[in-house]
């Protein structure tokens, strides 16, 4: 039996709420579940409430025993500070080749070279030429 920790969406229609639930792989979305984790609420403006809760320990030992969290679940476990950063590689076109720039996982921009003093550190070791040759000729 595969434990996955994922969430179950609980709410009305157009205002989700989640749960962060362990359940087996097999199992439907909301059907049944091993133990409920904590919650997600992805509008909180609209009830004043918290984003997010989680019962760390029951997290780290279902983590300790081998479940996996998807991929949202990873991401939140991410905000929270319990896994590191979910790998990331920026969308190209569709179809198309993938962009491998490295991403930031907290905003899901590409990061570009460091800026100093106005210029852009570019590495030209292989570029350079010698003075030596460029006056000879």
């Amino acid at each position: 039996m595969v434990v996955r920790l994922r969430l179950s969406r609980f709410g009305c229609r157009n205002k989700p709420f989640y749960r962060v639930m362990a359940a087996d792989s097999r199992s439907p979305r909301d059907g049944k579940h091993l133990e409920v984790l904590g919650y997600y609420n992805p509008l909180p403006g609209q009830d004043d409430g918290k984003r997010m809760g989680l019962n760390f320990d029951r997290v780290k030992y279902w983590l300790s025993v081998g479940a996996q969290p998807s991929e949202p679940v990873q991401r939140l476990l991410f905000r929270a500070g319990l896994l590191p950063p979910p790998p990331m590689l920026a969308m190209g076109r569709k179809g198309g080749p993938r962009d491998t720039r490295p991403v930031d996982p907290m905003t899901g921009r590409v990061l570009t070279p460091e800026k100093t003093n106005g210029k852009l550190e570019v590495d030209t070791e292989g570029d350079e030429a010698d003075p030596e040759e460029s006056s000879n000729a």
